[in-house]
């Protein structure tokens, strides 16, 4: 029973010795896990305080580059918003992504937090913009807007805030690493109610950013290509307004005077003769026959003989807002030259997801069953959301 005794106490000391040994290994683990989140962390921080500037430049409008004609201004302000949205949900998945246990539950919630409310703002700063700028200017709209506005403000201040007390929340410890501040709302008078009215009173007036919706067929081709148009309009005469050219010549005959006594005075004159000339050109330019575009009204687009079509469309978004999404439909309705025909048209059609500002795309309608020796008239459209935003009609002859 002694020698029992003594050997149970000999596991009991050795255990007790490897639990503490394990309890005084793990305080410095946790301490270098702790300190690796938060440098982890770190940059993540630094991009989300970088994108307070591009809050700021949405905020300045008036200090936006402006071409109203191409809608510059307008493609400039979605890029800053799309900058933002993409920014703050980079960022939220970038501090899921670490994997490292944070200082504490308490500090990694309000860092989480932050992130959240930013990304959350960024999105419905994108939705206020598009109520103000959008077509309808009813003032339920714009008060909406405004109310989005003041929830962004209210986000955007408590994110700051919990920022704060997530620097409070760490360890004081000489490991650990120093955070910069973060803050994205330097004035918060700018976003309260007046603040937010006169924002969005400055961003209704500013015409460069209204929303201009705007698609373009701006080539309509076939494939076999055309042979030859006909039925072209009469080609253009240009005259050039006349050419006058005056020409001066002047002639001077040395005057001689006769002093002696009796004699006649003798002078001569001088004399200047000047010649009119007017030229008038006129210049007849040719019309264009490519295919590479959409042919003229009225012309006739000759194809060789073939039993199947493809339609090649280029669809363009000529406005300064996305269009989404864009569908372009052509149909071939023949002319009833033969009783083999029947009025019933074909049709091919095919969709574009998303079409940004100042986009160009290249689509392939087909192939279409069509039969040699007839005549189509062959009608392109291009609708947003079941709006027919541009259309075209060429007519096609096919050979026999």
């Amino acid at each position: 029973m002694a020698a029992g005794v003594i050997v149970a106490l000999v596991v009991a000391l050795f255990v007790g010795e490897v639990i503490d040994q394990i309890v005084k290994a793990s305080a410095p683990a946790a301490r270098r896990s702790s300190d690796s989140w938060i440098a982890a962390v770190a940059p993540i921080i630094g991009e989300s305080t970088s994108l307070a500037s591009t809050l700021h430049d949405i905020r300045n409008v008036t200090g936006l580059p402006v071409c109203s004609s191409t809608g510059c201004q307008r493609r400039t302000f979605d890029a800053k918003l799309g900058e933002l949205e993409k920014g703050t949900r980079d960022d939220l998945q970038a501090l899921d992504a670490i994997g490292l246990v944070p200082p504490s539950q308490r500090a990694g919630s309000l860092m989480a937090s932050v992130l959240r409310d930013r990304a959350s703002a960024s999105g419905n700063l994108a939705g206020a913009v598009a109520l103000l700028l959008g077509p309808s200017h009813a003032h339920v709209t714009s008060a909406r807007a405004q109310g989005l506005l003041i929830a962004v403000g209210d986000e955007l201040l408590e994110a700051d805030g919990d920022y704060d007390k997530f620097l409070k929340s760490l360890p004081k410890r000489r490991s650990v690493p120093q955070l910069a501040s973060s803050v994205w709302v330097q004035d918060p008078g700018s976003w309260t109610r007046t603040g937010v009215q006169l924002w969005a009173d400055r961003l209704e007036a500013a015409t460069g950013l209204q929303s201009n919706s705007s698609i373009s067929l701006i080539a309509i081709s076939t494939s076999p290509p055309a042979l030859r148009i006909t039925n072209l309009p009469a080609a253009p005469t240009t005259t050039t307004s006349p050419t006058t050219t005056t020409t001066s010549t002047t002639t001077t005959s040395t005057s001689t005077t006769t002093t002696l006594p009796g004699a006649p005075t003798t002078s001569s004159t001088s004399s200047t003769t000047t010649s009119t000339t007017t030229t008038s050109t006129t210049t007849t330019v040719p019309v264009t026959t490519t295919t590479l575009q959409v042919p003229p009204a009225g012309s006739v687009s000759v194809l060789a003989p073939t039993t199947h079509i493809e339609i090649d469309v280029i669809v363009a978004d000529a406005g300064n807002v996305t269009a989404a999404p864009v569908s372009v439909e052509a149909s071939l309705v023949p002319r009833l030259s033969s009783s083999s025909l029947t009025s019933t048209p074909v049709r091919a059609h095919a969709s574009i997801p998303v079409l940004t500002s100042g986009e160009a795309r290249y689509l392939a309608l087909g192939p279409m069953h069509i039969v040699e020796g007839a005549t189509y008239v062959l009608t392109v459209t291009a609708t947003v959301n079941g709006t027919t935003m541009a259309s075209d009609r060429v007519i096609l002859d096919i050979a026999g």
